[in-house]
């Protein structure tokens, strides 16, 4: 038994050795990408400290817009399309929160916006009536007015880990002085420097796309739908719906592309003389670093299960759930019969009786494009706008389309392809998983 393990530190041939730690500054590159965009972000990513593998921070090309969720976005009423979602709009309200066959219906607007949102008719008049109002804009605009940017959270976690992975720094460079390890200091020195310069060549600052000209436009209302049939409408202005869904967003960094250049270089020739010197470090001041970047892999990994909106500081959005009681639950079972069980027909109904129009739907492709389900969208509209909620869509649906299904005609034309009547006109892709 006593031969089984290492006996001491490394003084001695049996002892204890803890010349892998160097390996420690440089592994854990899945948390630390999970959080390069909120991490960098920030001027704490500037701070000197050592954090779990900062070559992460080098990335060959920078990213020039956020990461986006699949999806098919489209405007209500300015008919706009794009094929996924905007990375702070899916932090507002995360699609992976919606379930299959579900529906919700939301309402966004600036905190500190003294304009009312327009609200009831959308017609003609209303719209006349809400520019006079102030409720929508018109003019020439402000082309130089600054884009508007989204924060990091001041107390955001990562920030926190930020501040706390420097001060537990400057607590080893005093413990390396106290034991009088001159390599240990000079390694700390080095790798600190090193995720400096790594956080400098990568800070940057999210902006947003605003409206440049202020003439006469409709409510910006968009309807989202996931790959997954769910459903969400937002009720937002023009400026909200730019800013957050049609908007391309900016990713705007600090530091120039040759400067970049030469930080990265300078960083990584930093960080691999740090890599050597932590191998030569003496047993104590090994432990002491080690154990500090296995505590700081265990907090970024943690980090990874806090919900996105901790890290942004999305305050100048409110948003309010506005879905209203017999929409509720679309994902669920309501009632006996075909209209009481969750289906996509009964969730595009909803949505249509929410927005009281088709176009958007064909816009983004939600509905198979055939004569039938044409005919079924154009009764389903006509029902919406009549006020009748209580409207058999699942039921009538089966009347228009499950005809070309029967077996009569299956018999007297088996050549018919009635596969167009069951797809969607536009597919939603698969998100990539990294």
């Amino acid at each position: 038994m006593p031969n089984w393990f290492p006996v001491g530190t490394n003084g001695n041939d049996s002892g204890w050795r803890l010349d892998i730690v160097s390996l420690l500054a440089v592994i854990g590159e899945s948390s630390i990408a999970e959080h390069s965009q909120a991490l960098t972000a920030s001027w704490t990513c500037m701070l000197p400290r050592i954090i779990p593998a900062p070559q992460v921070l080098l990335k060959p090309a920078r990213l020039a817009r956020l990461p986006q969720t699949n999806s098919a976005v489209v405007g209500i009423h300015n008919g706009t399309l794009v094929p996924s979602l905007n990375y702070f709009a899916n932090i507002l309200h995360p699609l992976d929160d919606l379930p299959r066959y579900g529906f919700k219906v939301l309402k966004i607007t600036h905190r500190n916006d003294s304009r009312a949102a327009l609200e009831g008719s959308h017609s003609i008049s209303a719209l006349s009536s809400a520019v006079e109002l102030g409720q929508v804009s018109d003019g020439s605009g402000d082309p130089g007015k600054p884009k508007p940017r989204v924060p990091p959270h001041k107390l955001s976690p990562l920030n926190i880990l930020s501040i706390g992975s420097c001060l537990l720094t400057i607590g080893l460079l005093v413990l390396a002085i106290i034991i009088e390890d001159a390599t240990a200091i000079i390694a700390l020195g080095t790798i600190s420097l090193a995720s400096s310069l790594c956080g400098l060549a990568s800070w940057w600052a999210p902006l947003l796309q605003p409206r440049l000209f202020r003439s006469k436009v409709p409510p910006g209302d968009v309807a989202i739908r996931t790959r997954e049939g769910a459903f969400l409408i937002v009720k937002c202005n023009e400026e909200i719906a730019r800013e957050l869904y049609f908007g391309t967003e900016e990713c705007r960094y600090h530091v120039q592309i040759q400067t970049i250049s030469d930080l990265g270089g300078f960083g990584t020739l930093l960080l691999m003389i740090s890599v050597v010197l932590l191998g030569n470090c003496n047993f104590t001041m090994q432990a002491a670093i080690g154990a500090s970047y296995i505590l700081l892999n265990g907090l970024f990994w943690g980090a990874s299960l806090i919900p996105k909106d901790k890290f942004w500081d999305l305050s100048g959005y409110m948003i309010e759930d506005i879905t209203l009681n017999d929409a509720k639950d679309a994902d669920l079972i309501q009632s006996d019969g075909l209209e009481g069980l969750p289906s996509f027909t009964r969730t595009l109904w909803y949505a249509i009786r929410e927005t009281k129009k088709i176009g958007w739907v064909k816009k983004c492709g939600a509905a198979p494009d055939t004569a039938e389900w044409g005919e079924w969208l154009k009764l389903a509209e006509s029902n919406a706008i009549d006020g009748n909620r209580l409207w058999d869509a699942v039921a009538m649906r089966q009347d228009i389309v499950g005809q070309t299904d029967s077996l009569q005609q299956a018999k007297t034309a088996a050549h018919n392809d009635t596969a167009e009547q069951h797809a969607p006109a536009f597919e939603i892709p698969a998100d990539e998983r990294k």
